[in-house]
This record gives structure tokens, sequence and C-alpha cells, in this order.
């Protein structure tokens, strides 16, 4: 029987051993690999909306308690009829969007988490709110004529919902440019607010007729002084 020489079976046991660290190599790498993939991420829930039908009828005392522990009465006033903020007796919102801007409010109005106002407090709010027109609370209507001077800017500014897209003083936000010290002419921002009507319905003559909105465009461009008439 031939005799292997030793050089050659050296070397054949050398690739074999070779060729089984790359082996042992590969499954380590592979084992790693699995073990380091990232998790798959946990599906997101998003909560459900607040539902009026899933909470307990609003407590009216405790409405009006929350509407003045939450300061509401800087703004709105006692009586919710308004002030520096719109009138908020008898409230048509409903609940859905009267939460959501309570959520959603711009600065520097006042917003509030779930923590801050949980869901059932905003409905006692709500209702404390609503019950107002049934008790004779009703706000003032609009004036016809308004005497120059005597109506905030403000009481315009907010009576239009021009806050809910340009701030609360005219500051602006990710919706709408800032505008207090507004610099073009009563003109140009009449055209300007005129031609967006059709998608934003608080621009529309019907809302806000040119006279009005001539007083408002002067006390814009004075500066937006919350406290100076127009």
């Amino acid at each position: 029987m031939p005799v292997m020489p030793i050089c050659s079976f050296a070397r054949r046991t050398s690739s074999v051993t070779y060729l089984a660290t790359i082996a042992l190599a590969a499954l380590l790498l592979s084992a790693c690999a699995e073990r380091l993939a990232p998790a798959p991420a946990l599906p997101t829930v998003t909560p459900p909306a607040a539902d009026a039908a899933n909470l307990a009828p609003a407590d009216l005392a405790r409405g009006q308690q929350v509407y003045f522990d939450k300061q509401c009465v800087a703004c709105h006033n006692a009586a919710a009829t308004g002030g520096v903020g719109a009138s908020l007796a008898g409230t048509t919102l409903s609940f859905e969007k009267f939460l959501d801007i309570l959520r959603n409010a711009i600065p520097p109005k006042p917003a509030f988490n779930e923590v801050e106002l949980p869901a059932q407090d905003a409905y006692n709010v709500y209702g404390w709110l609503q019950s107002l027109a049934r008790t004779g609370s009703t706000a003032p209507a609009p004036t016809p004529e308004l005497a120059p001077g005597t109506v905030l800017g403000m009481t315009l500014w907010v009576g239009g919902r021009c806050d809910t897209c340009h701030g609360a003083f005219a500051q602006g936000s990710p919706k709408g440019p800032p505008l207090a010290g507004v610099s073009d002419t009563f003109e140009t921002e009449q055209d300007r607010m005129r031609q967006s009507a059709g998608t934003i319905p608080e621009h529309g003559i019907q809302v806000m007729d040119d006279a009005t909105f001539q007083r408002l465009h002067q006390w814009l461009s004075g500066g937006a002084d919350p406290e100076s008439g127009c």
C-alpha cells in the first residue's frame, strides 16, 4: 500500500480545517445577525376621539367651577358673553369641535391636554355654556353700526374667528401669517381676503363686510393693541 507523502497530507488537512473555519464563521455571523435584527415595531393605536355619548351627563355646577378655575373668565368674562375673547354663552359648536379647540388652541391661548382638563370636565364646561342661553344669558346681538373707537379691535378679531389662524394677538401661527403691524394697504388686503373666501369662509363678505374689515385693518396696521378701539 502506497504511503501518502507527509506534505500532501498536511496540505489536505490544512484545507479541510480552513473550510471548516469559514463555515463556522458564517454560521456565527448568521446567528449574530438574527440576534441583532431590530424588533418589529409595535402597531400604533390612535386613541378614540372623545364622544359625549361615552361621558356622564354634564355637571353644570362643576362646569362653572372649572370655567373659573381655568381662568376662562379672564378673556370671556364671568357670564361667558365675551370680552377680549369671543362669546361662549349658548355655544352652537358640537362638543367634538369644542374639545378640539381646547386641545389645539394656538398660543398664547391656553391649550389643555387630557391631564390638565379631562374630557369629562370639558363636557361639564360645555354643558354649562350651553345652559346659559336657556337661562336668558345670551350674548348681545352685534351692533349694526359701530361708533368710532368704541369697539375693541380684539372683539372684531375674535368675532370674525381671525384668531383661529392668525393667533390670538395677530402674531401669526402655522396656519396663517402675522398681521399685527401689517403694512399693506386696505385695498390690497381686501383683495387678498376676498379672493380666498372660496376656501376660507371667514374671508367672505357675509361674515365680515367691507366697512368692518376696514376698521379691523386700521387696528391691525396700528399694531393690534388688545386694549385699543377701532
